[in-house]
Order: C-alpha cells, then structure tokens, then sequence
C-alpha cells in the first residue's frame, strides 16, 4: 500500500500557499446541526493584506458567531506575501480566558497557551513526520486537490496543537497528537453555490490508525471537505462531527 509522501523540499517550513491566498476575498458559512436541521451560528472569513514591523503579510481573519449573531472565537493566520509560508496564528475564545499562539520558524512551530492565568510553550519539530498543523489543513488539502483525487492511497501527518496540549498536561508523549491520515475523494458532485451552480470534489479525510477508529466515534475521526472543481478551489462545505457548514457568501476581489 503507498502513500502520497511530500518530499523533503515540501516539508511544511517550506510550504508555499500562495496560489491559495487571494487578499480581498470575503465569505461566510453557516453552521446546520444535522441531528436537529437548525443554523446554530456563522463564520466569517476575510483575507487582507496587512503591513507589520516592514514586512507584508496576508491574514485570514475569521470570526465565529451564534444564531444571534454574537463573536465567540476569533482567530488569525498570517502568511508571507510574497512567499505564502504560514507565520503564526492566534486563536481566541471569548466565553474564557483562553487564547493559542502558533509561530513557525522554518521546520520549528512555537505554541503558546494562556488558559485560565497559566500559561504553557512548548516547541514541536514538523519535520520529521512532514507534519502538517491543524490551522493550515484547508490550505494543505486545496494545493494538493489534483494528487488527491488522482493518488487511491493520499496520506499526510496532521498535527493537533489542542490535543498537544492535552497530552501535556496529562504527562503524556505529545508526539500522540501527530496522526497519520487518509485523504480520500468521493463522488463528483454539482452544488448550488452564491457563485451559481459548480461543478465540486468531497474528500474524506480520516485516522489511519484502526485504533482510534475503533476507540472513538465517526463524527470525531472523519471529516468532509468539498472544493470547486476549478482552481483555486474554493471550500463550499465541509462537515466535522453533527455540523455541516455550508458557504452562503463569497465575494472574490475585483
């Protein structure tokens, strides 16, 4: 059984997502509840070019909201511009004192946790699994969408920062939370979109591992992500546990 393998010029230090990233686009998603067929909140996504300490960065800037439209989380992921290498990311939960900081100095990720007055860092090495962190798996998945839907057996390292955390705190090796995945194409789809009708690819992503698979439920290990067909690939859905989100807005710069 092969792999897709990324080389070692594609290790995720060196990981470009320029293509990915149009500064200037606008969408919003929302959340439907598959158990009860209701919209339990939105997400908002920009894209901005953004000048910081002379250097030019484009930062997704998203916000999650409720039904009622009130912010509950709001996260940031900044890229070089003119590479398209991730920077760092922050994530904050309003609800809590809670916020996550991830910086990436070539194959070096740094992550910072304020919860609740303690703070916890640590640094993880992403070379040697080709590890590909959580916040950037979107991106990861649309540069390689023709691989995907053209390799039967597409594998990749996927990093979970949170459950990092967890492990740490519970005197466990954090090198649990680097988990081998399946990234498998389903069936061409036709979907209404705010764009009209296109024409898109849904891909599985699950654990390799039989272990977790049999330890935990399907809605925590597989997830959906459907992409235009056409580059640069746009996310239109994707679902994670007994939430499906669903793209209601997309603006494209001009």
């Amino acid at each position: 059984m092969t792999g897709f393998l990324l080389t070692e010029t594609a290790i995720f230090g060196q990981e470009s997502y320029l293509s990915e990233l149009l500064p200037g686009t606008e969408s919003s998603f929302q959340h439907l509840n598959l158990e009860s067929s209701k919209i339990t909140g939105k997400s908002h996504f920009r894209y901005e070019i953004l000048i910081k300490e002379g250097t030019r960065f484009v930062v997704e800037k998203n916000e999650n909201t409720k039904s009622d439209g009130e912010v509950f989380t709001r996260k940031t992921l900044w890229f070089d511009a003119d590479s398209g290498i991730p920077k760092w990311y922050e994530e904050e939960d309003l609800r809590k004192e809670f916020r996550i900081t991830n910086s990436y100095t070539g194959q070096i990720m740094h992550t910072r946790l304020l919860e609740d007055g303690q703070i916890l860092e640590f640094k993880t090495n992403l070379s040697a699994e080709n590890a590909v962190p959580f916040e950037v798996v979107i991106f990861f998945l649309r540069k390689y969408l023709k691989q995907i839907l053209q390799t039967k057996n597409f594998s990749f390292t996927l990093f979970i920062p949170l459950l990092a955390i967890e492990l740490e705190k519970k005197g466990l090796p954090r090198s649990m939370s680097m988990i081998g995945m399946w990234a498998e194409p389903q069936e061409k789809i036709r979907i209404d979109t705010p764009l009209g009708v296109m024409n898109a690819h849904t891909i599985l992503v699950s654990p390799q591992s039989g272990l977790l698979l049999a330890l935990l439920p399907r809605e925590k290990t597989h997830f959906e992500f459907t992409f235009s067909a056409t580059s640069p690939y746009h996310l239109l859905q994707f679902k994670a546990g007994k939430t499906r989100h669903v793209l209601t807005s997309l603006i494209l710069p001009e």
